[in-house]
């Protein structure tokens, strides 16, 4: 169970990585990848320009460079730039590519470049402990968190309103689908709104899928890095996205092809009356909406029963320093000015994250309605958190699974032999 202090802790037994040096260069550049390009204007680009603006004029004469990506491609490319010497020298990370990061060796260490210089309190301040130890290996720390994250779903409280649905009655995916067909409306034989939307492309899924809940609410779904797929509780996964499709005719076949960042933009456009979304999205959808921001909720997670809420799920994206980066002392310095509490308050106040810090999340400001919608995410994590494991190449995972559903809906196969792929490739990538 997560509390302000307590939460899961992750672990692993992989590569080590050099330490830093403790003197920073004038007159220095700091190249950094991430999904996030500070020249737009979302929230959590906005924070980061500000939090990039603050550190240059605190430091003259270090400049930092963001060359944005794709986020699902980051850690591939910074890997095969690693290879070849020609790496950035900061790098964004999600959680399903940390065990790929730390086993790698082409992380620095940050608890000697800065952490070990905290004092324990400051250290503690980080309360999602899963999240602040996912990048620890031994005594030494590959990475550490910016803003933690989970997959929700969202619903439009207009819609449920006019169906006289109450959102604190679906607690099963049952019920979920049931809800979704009376959602689901046509005109002229045409939907005009479907009542779920869930990502199902293979590629660029970034974590973000049902299919995550689901499997880890009927039982362990990785042993000892070997996956639990092909069982009861993964057929009756895929078998719900193949009816919600099939027999409760309220969600699009076109969501095969339909990545993360589609189902998102598509329930902005009015396209869907509940959806699966990362909750990082949470800001931009309330301000871009065009049903309104105000129509805006989140479910707790539905179950397979109805006794307990779903199990919400600890995602996020961390930052670390390339070990052979050639700045980096400034690198380093960088990177703690991006956890500072400065910078944490930006991250929550225009870029809409739950805190990393407990200072900042207790703070009178962060505790009022204007961020209640962050509290739902908070009592998920309290009653029921997981993550998934980083001593594990997850990379990919979700992707399997949706590639078990497309071919259970297109390819003519049965769940379980689907699932029985999923699980060789995962083994594939170990």
């Amino acid at each position: 169970m997560l509390t302000r202090r307590k939460t899961l802790a992750a672990g692993s037994a992989l590569l080590t990585a050099p330490a830093l040096p403790a003197i920073a260069q004038a007159g220095a550049t700091v190249t950094m990848w991430t999904f996030l390009d500070p020249t737009r204007n979302t929230g959590r680009e906005v924070a980061l320009r500000q939090m990039i603006e603050s550190f240059e004029r605190a430091n003259p004469g270090v400049r930092v460079r963001v060359e944005p990506q794709v986020f699902s491609e980051l850690m591939q490319k910074f890997l095969a730039g690693h290879a070849t010497g020609s790496a950035p020298d900061i790098i964004w990370v999600n959680t399903e590519n940390m065990g790929a990061l730390t086993r790698s060796g082409a992380a620095a260490d940050l608890q000697a470049a800065f952490i070990n210089l905290w004092s324990p309190p400051e250290r503690d301040d980080f309360f999602v402990k899963a999240g602040w130890d996912a990048g620890l290996v031994g005594n030494r720390r590959f990475a550490v968190p910016l803003f933690h994250a989970t997959t929700s779903v969202a619903y439009r409280r207009d819609l449920f309103e006019a169906q006289n649905i109450a959102p604190q009655s679906i607690k099963t995916w049952e019920q979920v689908a049931e809800a979704a067909q009376r959602l689901t409306t046509r005109r002229d034989g045409r939907v005009e709104t479907w009542g779920f939307g869930t990502p199902l492309s293979a590629e660029r899924t970034g974590g973000t899928t049902a299919f995550t809940a689901m499997m880890t609410a009927g039982g362990a779904v990785w042993e000892n890095c070997r996956p639990r797929y092909a069982n009861q509780n993964g057929i009756r996964a895929v078998q719900w996205h193949v009816d919600l499709i099939n027999r409760y005719q309220a969600m699009p076949r076109e969501v095969i092809a339909n990545h993360t960042d589609d189902i998102t933009d598509q329930f902005i456009a009015g396209r869907y009356a509940m959806a699966v979304i990362p909750f990082a999205r949470y800001e931009q959808i309330a301000r871009t909406a065009r049903w309104g921001g105000q129509n805006l909720g989140i479910l707790p997670w539905p179950n397979w029963t109805p006794d307990r809420a779903g199990p919400q799920q600890v995602q996020g994206w961390w930052a670390a320093v390339w070990s052979r980066s050639r700045r980096p002392t400034e690198s380093a310095k960088f990177l703690e000015h991006m956890i500072s509490k400065d910078s944490v308050r930006l991250w929550t106040k225009l870029g809409g994250q739950v805190p990393t810090r407990a200072s900042v999340w207790n703070e009178p400001e962060i505790q009022t309605p204007q961020f209640g919608f962050m509290q739902a995410v908070v009592e998920g994590w309290r009653a029921w958190s997981f993550m998934t494991p980083t001593e594990c190449n997850t990379a990919r995972f979700d992707a399997d699974w949706n590639q078990a559903a497309q071919r259970v809906l297109v390819g003519n196969v049965t769940p379980e032999r689907a699932l029985q792929e999923a699980e060789r490739a995962f083994l594939d990538r170990q």
